[in-house]
């Protein structure tokens, strides 16, 4: 078994043992009715179209760095972006 499948297997004995726990004591669960998610990183996507060329070179060139693709292509926008700034 490896690193991953152990640390699998405990994640999922985890759960069962919360749900279980859950279960037995729903007066001690975690009420979450009034809570509000918030998200520190106020990001925004940006869909971009390209052609299955241009997306095969972009993920070629992200894969040859060890980047997601789509980390490439935020870099070189905001490189390009900072650049006609300064100019």
């Amino acid at each position: 078994m490896t690193e991953r499948d152990k640390r699998l297997r405990a994640r999922r004995a985890d759960a069962r043992r919360s749900e279980q726990q859950t279960l037995e004591h729903p007066d001690e669960a975690l009420d979450l009715s009034r809570s509000h998610v918030s998200r520190p990183n106020r990001s925004k996507p940006f869909t971009v179209r390209l052609s299955p060329e241009e997306f095969e070179e972009l993920t070629r060139e992200a894969d040859s760095r060890h980047l997601p693709a789509s980390t490439l292509a935020r870099a070189w926008l905001l490189d390009r972006l900072h650049a006609d700034r300064s100019a």
